[in-house]
């Protein structure tokens, strides 16, 4: 049993979802993927709230869902789950769509930075 902090990356962006898996895992993450709405649902819900103690996802997925709804059932599962959402585009939605304490990160933003965030949320 690793005792790792656990992040789900949902992003539809092959590209992106690889380099901030790899970015989390050498920053001593372990990291799930998810490139869509349903395989992120799938994937909280197998995890059943054990392990996964964040999620950075896309709000735009190119789905039905998204981000949003994404954050909406992990909180279900497990209502501490830490959310960081990021989008290319302007969030005029964000506070209103958001979860409880979850954060946004504009595209482009630097993997590093994310990592900072994902520490500086979980540690509180």
């Amino acid at each position: 049993m690793s005792d790792r902090i656990k992040v789900l990356i949902v992003e539809d962006d092959a590209l992106i979802r690889e380099v901030m898996h790899d970015v989390l895992e050498d920053e001593g993450f372990e990291a799930l993927c998810a490139e869509n709405t349903q395989r992120a649902i799938d994937t909280i819900e197998r995890d059943n709230g054990d392990g996964i103690t964040a999620i950075f996802a896309d709000i735009d997925l190119g789905d039905k869902g998204g981000g949003y709804e994404v954050a909406r059932r992990a909180r279900r599962v497990k209502p501490d789950i830490k959310i960081i959402y990021t989008s290319g585009g302007a969030r005029e939605d964000f506070t209103r769509e958001r979860v409880d304490g979850a954060v946004f990160v504009q595209k482009p933003y630097q993997p590093t930075q994310v990592c900072s965030l994902l520490r500086s949320k979980i540690a509180g």
